[in-house]
């Protein structure tokens, strides 16, 4: 076989094939275009899931007659002024997107350059110039892209339904509108679905406002400021946005918004560096939701890595994951996040009261209520020095204990309910952490060790994980072939089960395996202990041990999830009371 050119329509559609994926990736494209215009407001609209037409609109600068038919050539752009690639201060920059959607579809694009008003208008089909002519706008560029990919069958085959192709387009418009407060959008799906995020100020408030518009307002109220910068003669980094409190968290990634100098970026490592940081107060498999900028100087990273562009290198990788690990571990301690904030809907609620009025008159207000009075009658001596509690403690002072598990407590603005069992589970899994870090471990030798009996392969996971429990306080050893004898325990562990604790481990670390990281098997085995031996539910409490509880929470690092990433207390607020009693909308 002789060595041949390629004709330039394979060349364009083997270079689509890299930059445009889906119809999301022309939207992604064309709303990146019409930023780097300097545009205020622009408008998208999607017709079914984007394989029949795609219309994108902006009131930025516009061009020319002759920048009309330049912009439809291969690797024309205006974004590289100073042909310098370590430089780019623009989202677009390779010149590809414009020729690359012509290649696989029929594309119109009309634009007007704002001081001339002289509007043109340029059609192509199969990347060939139909039609040259005069057009109607006034200002800005309007681009309409018609049957993608139908010159291309195989390509069009492997696109989903328009609901999941629509889907996967919403998420570019909210990534890069996150990116951009200061820009209005305006979205439209199949006529039916449509949104408007407004314009905001380029300041710290319009980016909140921004995540208040995409996120809606429980991730908000359940979500911490992360804001960092170091300023040297080497470094000039900076990172701010809002975290997830730890108990506040999705089974997906789809909420989590990275950018790079205003790019929305998928970076895994650093993805994986945000997930680090929340460390064991995430439960396996479960994600937190962020919306982060990162900013640095362009010389710092690389931009130019894929067609796409949604992916970027950095200079010195192992410095700026140390700066995001510090930065949101300190947010995460700093803030005070032992309660989560939910929402309800009146609804829900509504439809679990009894409907029948017998089956109201059947049942006494008390035994509705199942709740045990643990706080006598106040008097006013007495009063003012439980709304003193109330106001000095962020936990408030506990008032009952619900169905012998969960607490109720009152502060000055909230009414909380706390579930005792994983609220201590977390006081003890911290002070395990803490005498391990510290290697202050006391171990109790045991008069009489403790035989078990397991079968073998719970005895070989067991003794996989030796030198792990002798570092937490455990030293086991094989007694025959299907017993082991406990010698010497954590003097923590004294008073409890330790048979049941050992048995427990050995079925969970059967069940989910352990993972890799050294940190993460301590923590995994510490939390199944700390599960065992923490306040078990049922267990009735009085009221000086409900705020033992209490202030122990607010003194424990992370003490608003347990080991598994549970919340330990919800919060109800006053106007979510009124507004559940429908006194407010």
């Amino acid at each position: 076989m002789e060595i041949r050119t390629l004709p330039d329509f394979l060349i364009n559609q083997i270079a689509a094939g890299e930059v445009i994926e889906r119809p999301a990736f022309i939207i992604k494209e064309l709303i990146e275009n019409a930023i780097d215009a300097k545009a205020t407001e622009i408008n998208i609209i999607v017709k079914n899931g984007g394989k029949k037409e795609i219309i994108v609109s902006d009131n930025g600068m516009g061009m020319t007659s002759d920048q009309l038919k330049l912009c439809i050539k291969r690797h024309a752009t205006s974004k590289l002024p100073k042909n310098n690639l370590n430089d780019i201060k623009f989202l677009g920059f390779r010149g590809e997107a414009i020729p690359s959607i012509a290649s696989i579809s029929e594309l119109k694009i009309e634009s007007c350059r704002k001081e001339l008003n002289d509007g043109w208008c340029i059609k192509l089909k199969n990347n060939k110039v139909i039609q040259f002519c005069p057009s109607s706008i006034k200002f800005g560029t309007k681009i309409t892209v018609n049957n993608i990919f139908e010159n291309v069958p195989a390509r069009l085959k492997f696109l989903k339904s328009n609901q999941v192709e629509n889907k996967n387009s919403l998420q570019i418009i909210k990534k890069i509108a996150l990116g951009h407060p200061e820009i209005k959008f305006l979205y439209k799906f199949e006529e039916n679905l449509s949104h408007i995020y407004k314009k905001q100020n380029f300041n710290n408030e319009g980016f909140k406002q921004r995540i208040l518009e995409v996120f809606q307002d429980e991730f908000f109220s359940n979500s911490l400021l992360v804001e960092n910068r170091i300023q040297s003669d080497l470094y000039d980094i900076k990172l701010r946005g809002f975290i997830s409190i730890p108990s506040y968290n999705k089974v997906n990634q789809s909420y989590q918004f990275l950018f790079v100098n205003g790019r929305p970026v998928q970076d895994r490592g650093l993805s994986s560096v945000i997930r680090l940081s929340y460390r064991d107060t995430l439960p396996r498999g479960r994600h937190p939701l962020y919306c982060l900028m990162l900013d640095l100087s362009n010389d710092q990273i690389d931009v130019n890595v894929h067609p796409t562009k949604l992916e970027v290198k950095f200079q010195n990788y192992e410095f700026l994951k140390s700066f995001v690990i510090n930065s949101i571990t300190k947010a995460l301690q700093i803030k005070n996040n032992n309660k989560i904030s939910k929402t309800f809907n009146i609804s829900e609620i509504s439809n679990k009261l009894p409907s029948h009025k017998g089956e109201l008159e059947e049942q006494t207000f008390l035994d509705t209520l199942n709740a045990n009075p643990k706080i006598k009658t106040l008097y006013d001596q007495e009063k003012d020095e439980f709304f003193k509690k109330t106001t000095e403690y962020p936990l408030g002072s506990a008032l009952y204990q619900f169905k012998k598990n969960f607490i109720i407590s009152i502060t000055s603005d909230d009414i909380l309910l706390i579930d005792q069992h994983a609220a201590h589970e977390r006081i003890l899994f911290e002070k395990l952490k803490r005498n391990i870090s510290t290697q202050n471990v006391t171990k109790q030798i045991l008069l009489i060790p403790i035989n078990i009996n397991m079968d073998q392969i719970k005895i070989k996971i067991l003794f996989e994980y030796n030198d792990l429990l002798k570092k937490i306080g455990l030293e086991i050893e094989k007694f025959g072939e299907k017993s082991i004898l406990v010698r010497e325990v954590p003097s923590l562990l004294i008073n409890y089960d330790i048979k049941q604790i050992i048995v427990d481990l050995c079925d969970d670390l059967m069940e989910i395996g352990m993972p890799k990281s050294l940190d993460e098997k301590i923590n995994l085995i510490l939390g199944n202990i700390c599960c065992h031996k923490s306040i078990r539910s049922g267990r009735i409490l009085n009221l000086d041990e409900m705020n033992a509880l209490l202030r122990e929470m607010e003194l424990t690092p992370n003490s608003g999830q347990c080991n598994h990433g549970r919340p330990t207390s919800i919060a109800l607020s006053v106007k979510q009371i009124e507004k559940l009693f429908e006194r407010i909308q």
